[in-house]
């Protein structure tokens, strides 16, 4: 196990404790990790998950850009989540759904991905969630759970331990983060 899967590992939990209590500085921890993880998926040759850490650096700036502006803007005291309105709910995941299926035709036509379905469906269910996190739905702890269980059967199929651990970590973690996020002011999108 190398040095700088266990610094991702660690930053990796840092993130999602900070985001559970709705701490903008998550953004900054997360585009960490995103750094280190893209060089040791590409290692590994999990190339879906390599380009969902970078998608996870721009999705770092973005989440801390939109955060800061949605905070200053409705003058937020306390954190608040949004209830994401059926409609949003279908396009974003029919959009999730045409990008799993093509990168899955990539990965598996035009790589040496290891896992190419696995690894495409992890993918395009992080993406909806950092895109739900990104707007506070409540509901995006749920894809990360789903995201997170197909996640450890991969990387520890694939020998990453220390990350085997982190993602069983973010299952504890979204699950209190339902629970917490539960007590905040809910609004309907």
């Amino acid at each position: 196990m190398e040095y700088s899967e266990i610094f991702g590992a660690v930053t990796g939990v840092i993130y999602v404790l900070l985001e559970i209590k709705q701490k903008r500085s998550m953004w900054i921890v997360g585009a960490v990790s995103a750094l280190f993880y893209t060089l040791i998926f590409l290692n590994a040759n999990l190339f879906a998950a390599m380009g969902l850490q970078i998608y996870f650096l721009f999705a770092s700036a973005y989440g801390w850009w939109i955060w800061k502006r949605k905070n200053s803007k409705e003058d937020i005291s306390e954190p608040i989540v949004v209830i994401i309105n059926r409609k949003k709910a279908l396009i974003s995941s029919l959009a999730a759904l045409a990008g799993f299926l093509l990168l899955w035709f990539i990965l598996k036509n035009y790589s040496s991905d290891p896992m190419p379905a696995t690894d495409a469906l992890i993918a395009a269910l992080s993406m909806l969630a950092t895109y739900w996190v990104t707007n506070r739905f409540i509901q995006h702890w749920h894809l990360w759970i789903a995201a997170d269980v197909l996640a450890i059967y991969m990387y520890f199929s694939q020998g990453l331990y220390a990350t085997t651990a982190l993602y069983f970590i973010y299952i504890i973690a979204a699950v209190a983060g339902i629970f917490h996020w539960r007590k905040f002011r809910q609004v309907l999108n």
